[in-house]
């Protein structure tokens, strides 16, 4: 990325907040797993471009009893040689009991949508030594040769030496433990192990502390050549937040996808929230690399015999497991080009990174995203899409009050502000009823109520959307979520979800710029915009005051009555006169 990682500071504050993130001292595992990146992995990480996103949740099991309530927590699918899924998991009856969790639950279906049956349970807690189990948490089972693996924590005595256990299985129902005890220990209450193949040997990633008495949340690291022997601990993602017990570096799963390695960890922001992490290394990765945040709890990614891709969600009080489509975005979330209207509305012109062009002529305002690029007419207050040549463009609708743009589509509001509607290509359909201000990003789509200031999200289909928020000063969606400041501008929040709904992630501010997976705010003092670094209260000073800014997958532009500048390492050189409108898009 060309942004400046800085000095951290809370946003609106004058002086700055020195925040120091353990990186985690252990050295990396003697033989190196870092896999090179390919130049569509690596392009696509500088742009922001590969962002992960997941549809409706819908239940695919619940571990209840007639009498009783049952839940799943933590979990694992693996399906057999026959084709028949299985499905393991910490489970306890409600309510939650997490120092009683001592069996496994075991469920089979010929479909990983189900018919789930439920099974005896898988295996349970052993008191007696070497393992001295004080509860079986976050199985984590894959299968090579002959043979099921089936790793997990057992716990201990001692929180600080927590166990990392593995049993073996034949044939997913028969688990038999190794007789030389744990594989090894490490705390603060080291847990949620999961394997993954890289390069020629093993990784198991787990969720820990920086020191076995507590400190930051990390997500650590062994490897392995046999599945048995281990090596020493390594860091794999350190968070800033510190403590000894559960922390946001719970569950952690990482999956290679398109040249690109995912590390989804929780609980963010709320119970059920789940961050996504993207790298190159699979050994390595960095919170600024935030590429998503899913309703979910304890994220596995399960593929199905068709090749989609799925992702569940279980957890205390959810009633069962659950599946939603999960979808890497390839595509632009907002683009890397930006587009300038000149001053007085005389021409539109597009910057490349390198060069401007003249794309057209007098226009009103300027609109772009991931699908495409669109500006009025300032006579008519038609609307035009830009074809992708200079000058090649056509009217593809009527006046409206305002418009919006994200990835997968352009949207309208009617000028009497009656209506929500979206353009499909070949026209326009109404999605929505009256609404005081549109605001897209991503592939998500919300508007306000013009009678109470609400904000509502669209759902997908035509005028079905729901309440998330109440009024704001304004907001802005990027490919992680949405944003808004309070009606007053003293604190930035983000939506989470759940029954968290939203959480403070910043202080006082004057407006908001979002694109492809970033955010910037600028202080409602000194007019200087702020990067948010993806931890609440944290941002990175980025630049001085300016009459406009725009955000693509890659840079931040902004523009002053000097010129135009871009944000490159920790410098802003002129790349063009003062212009009138930024947008960034395709």
């Amino acid at each position: 990325m060309k942004r400046h990682r800085g000095m951290r500071t809370a946003l609106g504050a004058l002086t700055a907040l020195v925040a120091l993130i353990a990186a985690g001292t252990n050295a990396e595992a003697s033989v190196s797993l870092k896999t090179p990146a390919t130049p569509h992995a690596a392009a696509a990480l500088q742009q922001g471009a590969h962002w992960v996103t997941a549809g409706a949740f819908t239940k695919i099991y619940d571990p209840s009893t007639a009498s009783q309530q049952w839940y799943i927590n933590d979990h694992t699918f693996v399906q057999d040689s026959s084709g028949e899924w299985h499905l393991f998991g910490i489970t306890h009856a409600e309510p939650s009991d997490p120092g009683d969790e001592t069996e496994f639950a075991h469920a089979t279906a010929p479909d990983l949508h189900g018919p789930w049956t439920k099974q005896a349970p898988a295996l349970t807690v052993d008191t007696t030594p070497p393992y001295d189990e004080t509860h079986l948490w976050a199985p984590h089972v894959i299968h090579v040769g002959d043979t099921y693996y089936m790793y997990y924590c057992g716990g201990g005595p001692d929180h600080t030496n927590s166990e990392i256990n593995l049993a073996t299985s034949k044939d997913l129902v028969t688990w038999t433990r190794l007789p030389s005890g744990p594989l090894f220990t490490d705390g603060y209450d080291a847990r949620d192990p999961m394997v993954a193949r890289v390069g020629s040997q093993w990784v198991m990633y787990y969720d820990a502390t920086s020191a076995p008495a507590g400190g930051n949340h990390v997500v650590a690291y062994r490897t392995s050549t046999d599945l048995i022997h281990w090596s020493d601990r390594a860091i794999a993602y350190t968070d800033p937040t510190t403590g000894t017990g559960a922390g946001p570096t719970e569950s952690p799963f990482v999956y290679q996808h398109d040249g690109m390695w995912y590390l989804f960890i929780g609980p963010r922001g709320d119970y059920a929230g789940t961050d996504v992490f993207a790298s190159t290394d699979p050994l390595h990765f960095d919170m600024a690399n935030l590429v998503g945040h899913l309703d979910a709890h304890a994220a596995e990614v399960v593929p199905d015999n068709t090749g989609n891709l799925w992702v569940s969600s279980a957890g205390w009080g959810a009633g069962g497991v659950y599946l939603a489509p999960l979808t890497f975005h390839n595509g632009p979330a907002t683009g890397s080009n930006l587009y300038a209207l000149a001053q007085g509305g005389t021409a539109v012109d597009k910057w490349d990174g390198t060069s401007w062009t003249a794309i057209g002529g007098r226009a009103g305002h300027l609109y772009a995203g991931g699908y495409g690029v669109f500006a009025t007419d300032p006579d008519t207050g038609n609307i035009n899409q830009y074809n992708g040549t200079p000058n090649n463009w056509s009217q593809i609708g009527r006046p409206g009050a305002e418009f919006a743009v994200n990835a997968v589509g352009l949207y309208g509001l009617a000028p009497d502000h009656s209506q929500v509607m979206q353009y499909t290509g070949t026209g326009w359909i109404q999605i929505g009823g009256p609404a005081a201000h549109l605001y897209a990003g991503g592939t998500e789509l919300y508007a306000t109520d013009p009678n109470t200031g609400n904000i509502n999200h669209y759902n997908g289909t035509p005028n079905n959307w729901s309440q998330v928020g109440g009024p704001g000063s304004e907001f802005v969606v990027n490919a992680i979520g949405l944003f808004g400041l309070a009606p007053d501008h003293s604190a930035v929040r983000q939506f989470v979800g759940g029954n968290t709904g939203w959480t403070q992630i910043g202080g006082p501010a004057a407006h908001l710029y979002a694109g492809g997976t970033d955010l910037y705010a600028t202080d409602p003092n000194t007019g200087n915009i702020n990067h948010y670094d993806n931890s609440a209260e944290l941002w990175t000073p980025t630049g001085n005051p300016g009459t406009a800014f725009a955000v693509t997958d890659t840079d931040l532009y902004g523009t002053t009555s000097a010129g135009t500048f871009e944000l490159n390492g920790g410098s802003w050189p002129q790349i063009g006169p003062a212009v009138q409108e930024l947008a960034g898009g395709r």
